[in-house]
């Protein structure tokens, strides 16, 4: 996936949008283990606590939830 990114808008704001349009369109499907913050940060060419921001804010909205020890998860509903 391309990780269209702009210097006009906070860097995780952009993130957050492109995840959440991946989550709708399918692309991860409920209860599938969602990739680490390493893996996401490596793939969108951002730093590691810019992606760590943008899953906390997406924990938030109730998108996904994390397991202790097991990782991050798309949520069901």
């Amino acid at each position: 996936m391309s990780w269209n990114l702009s210097k006009e808008r906070p860097i995780y704001i952009q993130l957050v949008e492109q995840i959440k349009l991946q989550i709708l369109s399918g692309h991860y499907r409920p209860g599938e283990r969602f990739p680490s913050v390493r893996e996401l940060a490596t793939e969108a060419a951002v730093n590691p606590n810019t992606m760590q921001k943008a899953l906390t804010e997406l924990e938030g909205s109730g998108l996904i939830y994390a397991v202790r020890t097991s990782g991050r998860f798309i949520t069901e509903d």
